[in-house]
């Protein structure tokens, strides 16, 4: 016997092929449903049996066709099911069905292991001082849209390293177009008795880092830009590219949607080539769910998460467990 399939989207006329090209010599073996992406057009593929030596009577088609319809309609009562079970998991756990799919969180009871297990194998937490890097002092540039709290962030990591570290650092400027971000820096500076640079020209970015010879670390604020706006972003490259050595941090509002974050990234990867996130502003959004399907599709190493504006206080550094427990699936 010889089995062929035939496609398409109706059934009817998917039937009307078989008997069109191939006559009562057809058998239907079986009827299925696909669909060529999760949530895409369904079509139907029929697998066709073509006896050579004998020709099949008009009874076995009917009984074959009526067994293969039974079976295609169970598989859409599943399929139905199943899309009903995706939409209510999702506004359960705040995660999209994209990822509760992609981790097989459905169908199954034991949704919760399996979706931590998912993401278990893709978040990645780091701390700055686990950080290897072949100059000193070890620049970090701190990289996102306006508003997400850079600067302050920069401040909660100098804090953090020097009362719990005893480490000390600098302060890097070149955000002088927003009002009032050089006060803000210089008074962080001067609260910690740490030393804050302002840079104005590329050029001058390398003879600045001379200015720090006591300091581990130097924290760049950048200007906060558009993310869509290319240029603009490199501009700021451009005061980056005067240095021997440094890594670009990541900063994006908790309260973002996924897509939105993930659109930010894309735009600010272009430039700098992002590897290292922090989460801010994590008191102010209503669930992280997205912000850790963001983290986990785009396999970022997260350094810290931020919940407040009191320095350094408002600074967590999250495992594995902090994060899966804050969107609901503690052990």
């Amino acid at each position: 016997m010889e089995v062929i399939k035939v496609k398409d989207t109706d059934i009817q006329s998917a039937l009307d092929i078989v008997k069109r090209q191939y006559g009562s010599d057809a058998m239907i073996l079986e009827i299925r449903k696909k669909r060529k992406y999760v949530f895409g057009p369904s079509y139907y593929e029929l697998l066709i049996g073509i006896e050579q030596s004998s020709v099949k009577g008009n009874l076995d088609n009917l009984e074959s066709l009526e067994k293969a319809i039974k079976r295609l309609d169970a598989a859409v009562s599943a399929l139905a099911v199943k899309e009903d079970e995706l939409d209510a998991l999702s506004r359960q756990t705040g995660f999209s069905k994209d990822i509760l799919v992609k981790a097989r969180a459905v169908p199954t009871e034991d949704w919760k292991s399996t979706l931590r297990q998912y993401l278990s194998g893709k978040l990645e937490f780091v701390r700055l001082e686990s950080i290897k890097f072949q100059t000193f002092p070890k620049v970090v540039v701190l990289l996102g849209p306006t508003g997400v709290g850079k600067t302050t962030t920069a401040a909660k990591l100098a804090g953090y390293l020097l009362l719990e570290k005893n480490v000390s650092s600098g302060f890097v400027t070149i955000d002088t177009f927003r009002a009032g971000a050089v006060e803000q820096t210089k008074l962080f500076g001067r609260a910690m008795n740490l030393p804050v640079e302002v840079v104005r020209r590329p050029h001058q970015m390398q003879k600045v880092l001379a200015k720090f010879p006591d300091a581990h670390y130097v924290f760049v604020d950048t200007i906060g830009r558009n993310p869509k706006e290319i240029g603009k972003l490199t501009e700021i490259k451009m005061y980056l590219d005067e240095l021997e050595e440094w890594i670009p941090v990541l900063c994006l509002n908790a309260g973002l949607r996924k897509e939105e974050m993930q659109k930010a990234f894309e735009y600010f990867n272009k430039v700098f080539h992002i590897e290292y996130f922090i989460l801010t502003k994590v008191d102010e959004a209503e669930g992280i769910s997205s912000a850790v399907e963001f983290m986990a599709e785009n396999r970022l190493k997260t350094l810290a998460l931020t919940d407040g504006q009191n320095v350094p206080d408002d600074l967590l550094f999250p495992d594995m467990e902090n994060v899966l427990g804050m969107v609901g699936l503690s052990l």
